[in-house]
């Protein structure tokens, strides 16, 4: 994630876009990142998704980044990373390339919560296929920054993502229940079981 000094995203937009064009990842042995921009929520302008391989394949080596990360901190006020285990990349890239919008939800879980918040996540998920609506993607962190896990909804626009389900009030309620939940209307509160805090952000491709 990053925050672009006052006045300063634009230039920071146009160095990554730069860099991914003059083949810059390619040539460091590195997947160019997948970027998205702030709309709305967090703090940070920029979210960077870069699949990494394996920590062997990211870490051993040398890499000629000096000058790019110089940039970056010439540019920016706020860095901050987090490794983490996700779905495969395909899958990842497939979903970028077909979408424009974006809602990423980060969470930090309480002591000893970590893997009900992980299940909540994916009866969540069971929740929104069953009603016709696609699932998030579920990230687990490992190291680096605080999240526990964050998860990414795809979309074609705005207007996609606020659409209501597909199905009636009385479907959806029966889905939340087969997915593990009270009802529809306690998702929210059953999540915030396992919750130290959480991130809401909606954002847009870059390309």
């Amino acid at each position: 994630m990053l925050r672009a000094e006052p006045g300063k995203l634009p230039d920071l937009i146009e160095f990554l876009k730069a860099q991914k064009a003059a083949g810059f990842y390619q040539a460091i042995g590195e997947e160019p990142p997948l970027i998205m921009r702030h709309s709305q929520g967090d703090h940070w302008d920029l979210f960077l998704l870069q699949p990494i391989g394996s920590y062997q394949a990211y870490f051993s080596g040398e890499k000629n980044t000096t000058d790019y990360v110089e940039k970056i901190n010439s540019l920016s006020v706020f860095r901050e990373e987090l490794f983490a285990y996700g779905p495969p990349s395909k899958d990842v890239r497939r979903l970028y390339r077909g979408n424009s919008f974006f809602h990423i939800e980060m969470f930090a879980a309480l002591a000893g919560k970590h893997q009900g918040l992980l299940n909540e996540r994916i009866m969540e998920n069971e929740y929104l296929i069953a009603t016709g609506r696609n699932p998030n993607l579920i990230f687990v962190g490992d190291m680096g920054s605080d999240i526990d896990s964050f998860t990414i909804g795809f979309y074609p626009s705005i207007v996609d993502f606020a659409a209501p389900a597909p199905v009636s009030p009385e479907v959806a309620n029966e889905a939340a229940i087969t997915a593990g939940f009270e009802g529809r209307n306690t998702i929210g509160f059953y999540l915030r079981e396992f919750l130290a805090y959480h991130h809401d952000t909606l954002a847009v491709k870059v390309e």
